[in-house]
């Protein structure tokens, strides 16, 4: 006869599921992760793997998008302090963004197009309206409208400020720092605005 799993005993296994799973991404990379690899990493059968997730890409994408969500949580607390808008935007984009424990340096945009591409049509539709879900919430934070700012635009910066955070290049460390800095002070200039207001 079957164990019986209480919802507590679920909840455990999916939590060690998410830890070790962040660890092994960072570890392996996305692509490289196997069923394997996470049922080893939690001491758990192929069987209660599948009990559980239908699919490795169905466990890494909820992995993701739960650290994405804790990182939009930590945003959203930045940019409700009271201080200057431009301020809080950068703050926000350095500390928690860019933060050292961050997903963005172990999980790129085409990471989670293989992943997307491998779920069912549904999840995709999901994501298009998390990710816009998530902007218009940001950008209201920042008390600017909608239209006044693309989220394409803004996309294709964050793409290029996720591709040089994640990038080790033998440019060394001061001109990574420095790269990454005009890059924030360029995304804050778009969305929030600078004083002459020309990437409108």
């Amino acid at each position: 006869m079957p164990k019986i799993v209480s919802e507590h005993e679920k909840k455990m296994i999916k939590d060690a599921m998410y830890v070790k799973g962040i660890e092994l991404i960072r570890k392996k990379g996305v692509k490289r992760v196997t069923v394997e690899d996470i049922t080893m990493a939690t001491n758990m059968g192929k069987g209660s793997f599948y009990s559980h997730y239908t699919s490795k890409e169905e466990l890494l994408y909820e992995i993701i998008k739960k650290s994405e969500h804790r990182m939009f949580k930590k945003v959203e607390a930045v940019l409700s302090e009271k201080t200057e808008v431009r301020e809080r935007f950068i703050k926000a984009l350095k500390e928690v963004y860019l933060a050292e424990d961050s997903i963005v340096f172990y999980v790129s945009p085409s990471d989670i197009e293989y992943l997307l591409r491998k779920l069912p049509a549904a999840v995709t539709d999901g994501e298009a309206r998390k990710s816009n879900d998530y902007f218009g919430r940001i950008i209201s934070l920042c008390g600017i409208e909608e239209s006044e700012c693309d989220f394409n635009v803004v996309a294709y910066l964050m793409n290029a400020l996720h591709f040089v955070g994640s990038t080790e290049t033998s440019f060394g460390k001061q001109g990574k720092e420095k790269a990454l800095d005009i890059l924030i002070q360029s995304i804050a200039d778009y969305v929030v605005g600078d004083s002459t207001g020309r990437y409108k």
